[in-house]
């Protein structure tokens, strides 16, 4: 019941904000969901909603499964960043995981906090609770952007991160290399190829996606 307050009050916070605040919409597909090394769906489609103001954030991700089997997902964040220090800035917030198809009790909620880097390769590291899953979770990433022309560019990240829960734990790592071609001041499309692995034997990952973007 918590959880679910959690939910009417971001809702509630979303559509208060949404006509004076910066927001942008996705609208996705790749060919596996993977979080943290792990798979979770097969091919799927995924939208979010972001909205900033000032200096803090709402946001809403959802991955909706083509192939059959897997449940729908629903994550409701948000959160603060703040400047601490010139080049270096500190998130704060938190996440509810939501499945609506799995029934009651099957969601999770998140803390979360991290620092980014504005330097080269734009470092960050971030430290994950989950409170239901007693897990905590070490990830640490780099990421680049190199200009092809006037409207396209390549864009890769690569992150390292460790889960350590209750009764297990595991490393992963993984990398991206997307090509994001400008469609407007405010739109973008990319596509490209992901990469992902974990410690504990299971195979190697190999997929793509693709995605649409735009700021209104």
């Amino acid at each position: 019941m918590k959880k679910l307050l959690v939910l009417a009050a971001f809702l509630a916070a979303f559509s208060s904000v949404r006509a004076e605040s910066n927001m942008s919409a996705s609208v996705g597909y790749d060919s596996k969901y993977i979080f943290r090394g792990v798979e979770l769906a097969d091919e799927s489609m995924t939208v979010s909603v972001d909205v900033e103001f000032d200096d803090a954030y709402l946001g809403m991700w959802t991955n909706q499964p083509i192939v059959g089997g897997f449940d729908n997902e629903l994550d409701f964040y948000g959160g603060m960043g703040f400047d601490v220090a010139e080049g270096i800035s500190l998130d704060v917030g938190g996440t509810l995981y939501y499945y609506p198809e799995s029934g009651t009790g099957t969601e999770t909620f998140e803390l979360y906090t991290g620092f980014a880097f504005d330097s080269e390769l734009s470092p960050a590291f971030y430290i994950y609770y989950d409170l239901d899953l007693e897990a905590f979770t070490f990830e640490g990433s780099i990421g680049h952007s190199w200009e092809m022309d006037e409207k396209s560019s390549l864009d890769g990240a690569a992150l390292y991160g460790y889960v350590d829960g209750d009764d297990f734990s595991y490393s992963y790592y993984g990398a991206t290399l997307d090509v994001v071609y400008s469609l407007s001041d405010t739109s973008s499309a990319s596509v490209g190829i992901r990469y992902t692995n974990v410690s504990d034997g299971l195979k190697d990952q190999t997929y793509f996606g693709a995605a649409i973007t735009t700021g209104f």
